[in-house]
Formats: C-alpha cells, sequence, structure tokens
C-alpha cells in the first residue's frame, strides 16, 4: 500500500473519535483557511460514512460532498446537523485577553 494510501486510512481511523475529530476541524479554523476546514469536514465525514451521515441528517449525499469540496460553502446549520450526527457540538468562547 503505498504511503499516501497508508496515511488516509490511518487518519480515517483516528477520526472516528470524537476528541480527535474535534481537534483536527478547530484546528483547521484557528488557520482560517476556508479549504483546509473544507478538507478537514470532508475528512471526517467521509470518515463517519457520506451514506449513513446523509440517511441521519436529512442532508442530500450530493450536498455534503458539495459543502465539503473546495467550492463548497455549508451553512452553520448544516454544519451543526453533521457534527451532532457525529458525536460533535460547536462552542463559543471569550477570547482570552493579552493581559
Amino acid at each position: 500500500m503505498a504511503k499516501g494510501a497508508e496515511f488516509k486510512k490511518y487518519l480515517s481511523n483516528k477520526l472516528l473519535d470524537p476528541k480527535f475529530a474535534a481537534e483536527y476541524i478547530v484546528s483547521a479554523i484557528e488557520e482560517n483557511d476556508s479549504d483546509f476546514l473544507n478538507q478537514a469536514l470532508g475528512d471526517v465525514v467521509k470518515a463517519h460514512g457520506i451514506a449513513d451521515l446523509a440517511e441521519e441528517t436529512g442532508i442530500a449525499r450530493q450536498a455534503i460532498y458539495a459543502m465539503t469540496s473546495k467550492k463548497g460553502n455549508p451553512t452553520l446549520q448544516n454544519i451543526n446537523k453533521i457534527l451532532n450526527a457525529i458525536g460533535l457540538e460547536i462552542t463559543i468562547k471569550a477570547k482570552k485577553s493579552a493581559s
């Protein structure tokens, strides 16, 4: 098996762990790079099975593929549905002050 394929399999297995998946997505958010965020969401979604998530969330499979593509622009509502289905939630907190 090629190294790239081995890494993808490794990453997919790791992303089944909610804590790891949450850290992966948060890292993408902190990078403030929409391509990376879409990639991270796509990786997490694929690890959990797009067909299963489509059924559980009521979002069409094709829509999930589209929203996690490089040109994807998922709504907060859809992101929330997907994260909820895989055992994650969005939390907002105040920034740490510099003082």
